[in-house]
């Protein structure tokens, strides 16, 4: 029997727990400012293409702009990764399809980079390519000649550093990237398990190269057998050449983005000291999340007898959030009006609503996909969406698209789709090049996405990697409409998250100290990085950078066996041993670097 006194007592705790979260619940509702896009500008005030740095720029400090240099075939991947490598680095870069018509004039190379599958070889090539390295120009062979050339040429073995052809071709068990090249530290990428079977996709058929005393190997393959590891099959390595360097890649590493972060490194490993700017972004984005109408019931309700909207929100959203919120990854939702604009389906528009508010509460961007199952045109498409907002007395000004799935034609006609005035971005699927950032149209930037998140390969790890490396970003892509349209047993949710939450947050652990950003918030970055030049000079233990940037800009310092002692005019956070992310607070940087004490771990943030 409860007593009158304990009665009141126990209804008054619930009458405050109550109180409690009714108000917690009424002051998110208050403050939920949904309706506002914070990164909605005029984007004619935004820096466009025509204010991207050049090189014909007078240099800073007075020093002479390096160049870098690519000699192969013209118009080739290799190419393009070099011309987008030295446009991120501030570079100044030139081309030759030919060593004999490569005409530098007194604009002498830092490097050169060879497209090695495309020259021709012999005698007289590898002294053309000596002379240079006389002079101090570094060599990069981002492909190698057929392994039956490199086995007839000893001039080429011996410029390359290669002390015996074991075997034409060989197949490997997996691929060891060491630590200290690339950041993100050692990777062995090597199916032990049948379950890691499906992520190996990197080239295990290969040339048997094993190098000469005196080279330092960055990757190699691991052949099948009791072989020695000096004795392993080599990938990627250097060899020194007077004052210069050759450095040579056997595969294909350097065809994409992946070569954007293996030509920082080699880069890097020359000098003991190298600054670069970066973009310093991580997202992630949730393509065609949520779609607002309820479509395609009967393969739902056979998969997972759900409808679609039950799936968005009870079984998708708590996956993607658990994910957002064990990464150090910004967030995007490419929300769907509708996917299929032929059938009777209407999109909810309290489901806009819900959505607007839950990922406004997540401190997410909302962002728009014009992504479509049925055949209608794009302008009827976003005629439709647009009246349903309005009618939903939501006017949301969007600020980025998702493009994936949609032709040139389709996106130039969103892109100059009125209510779409205020796009600044678009953010593409991963296409293979190496462009990763940079302006779509004049005053709209594109970004790439690093890596499928349902698809985490060796291949793609390898790459971002690289790009991490290279640009201090990341994006990666989760494009749910394959779940909601699944066409068999794997397109469904249940095998698809697998995948996603065994791979994403721990792939993202190593880059933690780089910022998590919504692609709005990227696309700021992205046009500060673009425009900026910079130039650094060390005298000693004083390293001074200067740029013309405005307030974001970071760079990435690599100082192998040295760290900071001090920072004046910016802020510095250790990546890793060696490996800093600088963030400069005005024009000019001083920092004071002193050597590693023998024994002592230090780790600095």
């Amino acid at each position: 029997m409860i007593s009158r006194r304990n009665y009141f007592a126990i209804a008054a705790i619930m009458l405050v727990v109550l109180f409690m979260f009714q108000f917690t619940n009424v002051t998110l509702e208050m403050w939920n400012d949904y309706e506002r896009n914070e990164n909605a500008v005029d984007v004619s005030s935004l820096t466009a293409r025509s204010g991207v740095f050049t090189p014909e720029a007078k240099p800073l400090m007075g020093s002479a702009r390096p160049c870098a240099a690519y000699i192969g075939g013209s118009g080739s991947p290799i190419e393009q990764m070099t011309a987008s490598w030295a446009t991120y680095t501030k570079r100044d870069f030139t081309s030759s399809t030919s060593l004999e018509t490569f005409a530098p004039g007194q604009r002498i190379p830092e490097l050169i980079v060879l497209d090695g599958a495309n020259l021709r070889w012999n005698s007289g090539t590898c002294r053309i390519l000596e002379d240079y390295a006389a002079r101090g120009v570094d060599l990069v062979f981002a492909s190698l000649p057929s392994a039956s050339v490199v086995e007839k040429n000893q001039e080429l073995q011996e410029l390359l550093g290669i002390y015996e052809v074991r075997a034409q071709r060989a197949q490997m068990q997996g691929i060891h990237l060491y630590e200290g090249f690339l950041l993100g530290g050692e990777a062995i990428y090597q199916a032990i398990e049948q379950k890691d079977e499906e992520r190996q996709d990197l080239e295990l058929e290969m040339p048997w190269y094993i190098l000469d005393a005196g080279t330092k190997a960055y990757m190699k393959g691991i052949p099948d057998g009791d072989e020695r590891v000096e004795d392993y099959p080599a990938v990627i390595w250097r060899r020194s050449l007077g004052d210069a360097y050759v450095f040579a890649v056997n595969g294909s590493y350097m065809e994409d983005a992946t070569g954007l972060g293996i030509l920082s490194a080699m880069v890097s490993d020359t000098a003991g000291c190298t600054v670069y700017p970066v973009v310093n972004a991580q997202n992630l984005v949730l393509a065609n999340y949520p779609c607002l109408a309820s479509e395609n019931g009967a393969v739902l309700d056979r998969y997972y007898s759900l409808s679609m909207r039950g799936l968005y929100r009870d079984v998708l959203w708590p996956d993607l959030t658990a994910i957002y919120h064990r990464g150090n990854l910004g967030l995007t939702c490419m929300m769907s009006v509708q996917f299929d604009y032929s059938d009777a389906r209407h999109p909810d528009q309290g489901q806009f609503v819900y959505y607007m508010k839950l990922i406004n509460e997540l401190d997410a961007e909302p962002g728009l996909s014009a992504y479509s199952v049925s055949d209608t045109p794009v302008p009827e498409r976003l005629e439709a969406d647009f009246d349903f907002m309005r009618q939903a007395q939501l006017e949301y000004k969007f600020t980025s698209l998702y493009g994936g799935g949609m032709c040139e034609q389709d996106l130039s006609s969103a892109l100059g789709w009125g209510d779409l005035a205020s796009v600044r971005t678009v953010v593409f699927p991963y296409d293979g090049g190496s462009g990763v950032v940079g302006y779509h149209t004049e005053q709209v930037t594109r970004q790439m996405a690093v890596t499928d998140g349902f698809a985490h390969t060796y291949r793609s790890d390898l790459r971002m990697r690289s790009v991490e490396t290279a640009l201090a970003y990341a994006s990666i892509l989760v494009d749910t409409a394959r779940a909601v349209y699944p066409e068999s047993k794997n397109d469904t949710w249940d095998v698809l998250s697998q995948r996603l939450t065994a791979d994403v947050p721990s792939s993202w652990d190593n880059f933690e100290v780089f910022d998590a950003t919504s692609v709005s918030q990227c696309d700021g970055r992205i046009r500060d990085f673009l425009a900026l030049d910079y130039a650094y000079r060390q005298d000693g233990d004083q390293l001074f950078i200067q740029h013309t940037g405005g307030e974001s800009v970071w760079f990435l310092l690599r100082a192998p066996g040295r760290v900071i002692a001090s920072v004046e005019g910016g802020s510095a956070r250790q990546v890793e041993d060696g490996a800093y992310l600088i963030e400069a607070a005005g024009d000019s940087v001083e920092i004071t670097l002193r050597p590693v004490i023998s024994g002592q771990a230090e780790r600095q943030k």
